[in-house]
């Protein structure tokens, strides 16, 4: 299992989430934009996270760090 606030990068690190239930969270230019959750559905352009779409290539996503503030 990744550690928190590991990038995942590869679809094989997106398949091992989804795999997993990994909490993900959605950063861009080095700051948190969405609290993000467990994806559900992993393509070679987007993820699948809470029923939303997510491209692969407008995020950085990252594991959840645990006891991290919610929204």
């Amino acid at each position: 299992m990744k550690q928190t606030g590991y990038a995942i990068k590869t679809d094989a690190d997106f398949d091992n989430a989804v795999w997993l239930g990994q909490h993900l969270e959605l950063w861009q230019r080095g700051e948190l934009v969405h609290e993000g959750g467990v994806p559900s559905t992993n393509t070679p352009l987007w993820v699948k996270i809470n029923g939303s779409a997510f491209f692969k290539s407008a995020y950085e996503f990252r594991v959840k760090e645990e006891g991290a503030a919610s929204f």
